[in-house]
């Protein structure tokens, strides 16, 4: 998991900062490691002379923040940007022909912007302002987006109507191809909201109150920390080749490209016996009195570091296999485990969304218990028959999840 200082925009955009302001926000983005400072165009020049032998970027806010002027100031403003040192580009979509319905000249504004961008090597982010959008128009304003070139699409100014929200991010994740991060701003101001938005399918985070997002609770330690990580996987379904199995796929596929090491055991293969709560473990130090296959297992809880639960949802819970499993985790001496976060995924054949709710419950009261933090939960609906996840954004999703831990 990269460090919470690396998802930051350090942001400052209020029409009454000055110099001495921006250089202010330089020092603190350098001192605190985060990813890129957020500044008006105008504050470019300042942003690039106090980060000048740092590896913070520059991102410059265009047309900002209402969008609607001409395209012509949107690229001038950009290239005057880039060629002061911007290395990214926040650009406001012009909503209000959006919700007109003027599609292709919405298009041709973003593309002209990330046209002009490309030419100093520079990436761009729309911010849609989904505050002031429906869900349909959300979704449109990320195919325009993508289809124009841009690399990020951003949900707010912080200057409209509402901020992010977690329904608005996950929604701009399902309608992005996996080239396009997301952003999340505009009223995110601590760590809990902010983690929220990274679960949801943010990659990066713009704030103004970025410094006391990234401090822990006393005595907490953040789960954001670099460097690859062993992932536990268990797999609840007898079934090899299904849905959940896809979806497990694709969550492991993104977990080693980003480098980690993945190790999969499938519960519904291997010999466990159910626990019988004969006390054996809590007399004898946390070992268990069945040595069966479930010791592979239990080996991994105390050198991997988060573990992921994959099963199809079967009468509203886990399949039997996997509670089972989960039974056997009564003798774990949590002190000890270093795993720390944990993972659901799970396919359902219903077309109600409600059907996962009790077995996510459970899920989190489980986790909750051994003292793990949850890191997401990826359900895929209307998947009943072998095969009927396949194009599911679910898969994309879950991909994503393992490929930002």
């Amino acid at each position: 998991m990269k460090k919470l200082e690396k998802y930051i925009d350090h942001t400052l955009l209020k029409p009454t900062a000055g110099i001495a302001d921006i250089q202010k926000l330089c020092e603190e983005a350098k001192e605190h490691g985060f990813y890129a400072v957020c500044v008006n165009s105008r504050f470019v020049p300042v942003a690039r002379e106090a980060l000048e032998g740092s590896d913070v970027k520059i991102a410059s806010v265009i047309g900002f923040p209402l969008g609607a002027m001409s395209t012509e100031a949107k690229v001038f403003e950009t290239e005057n940007a880039c060629q002061n040192g911007a290395a990214e580009i926040d650009m406001v979509l012009e909503y209000g022909l959006l919700k007109e319905g003027h599609k292709q000249a919405v298009f041709d504004d973003v593309k002209a912007v990330v046209d002009a961008a490309a030419k100093y090597g520079s990436i761009v982010k729309v911010i849609l302002e989904t505050g002031a959008l429906t869900d349909g128009e959300i979704v449109d304003a990320c195919k325009l987006s993508e289809e124009a070139g841009a690399a990020f699409v951003k949900t707010s100014t912080g200057f409209g109507a509402g901020g992010a929200t977690v329904h608005a991010v996950e929604l701009m994740r399902a309608s992005v191809g996996p080239n396009v991060q997301v952003k999340a701003s505009g009223g995110i101001r601590d760590r809990e909201t902010a983690l929220a938005m990274i679960k949801a399918g943010a990659d990066r985070i713009g704030a103004s109150a970025g410094i006391e997002i990234c401090k822990a609770a006393e005595g907490e330690d953040s789960p954001f920390e670099e460097g690859p990580k062993n992932i536990l996987v268990l797999m609840g379904s007898p079934k090899m080749s299904g849905n959940t199995a896809a979806l497990a796929d694709a969550f492991c596929r993104g977990a080693e490209a980003a480098g980690h090491k993945v190790h999969v055991f499938n519960v519904a293969n291997m010999n466990i016996h159910p626990c019988t709560d004969c006390r054996y473990c809590s007399e004898h130090g946390g070992a268990c009195v069945y040595q069966d296959d479930m010791q592979q297992i239990l080996s991994h809880l105390y050198t991997d570091d988060v573990i992921v639960f994959a099963t199809p949802v079967y009468f509203y819970g886990f399949t039997a296999q996997l509670k089972t499993a989960l039974d056997r985790m009564i003798c774990v001496r949590t002190s000890a485990m270093t795993v720390k976060g944990s993972i659901l995924l799970s396919p359902y054949g219903d077309t109600d969304t409600t059907v996962p709710v009790p077995m996510v419950d459970m899920y989190k009261a489980f986790t909750g218990y051994i003292g793990w933090e949850n890191l997401g939960v990826v359900t895929a609906e209307n998947c009943m028959d072998p095969g009927d996840i396949q194009g599911h954004k679910a898969l994309v999703k879950a991909e994503r999840l393992g490929r930002t831990l």
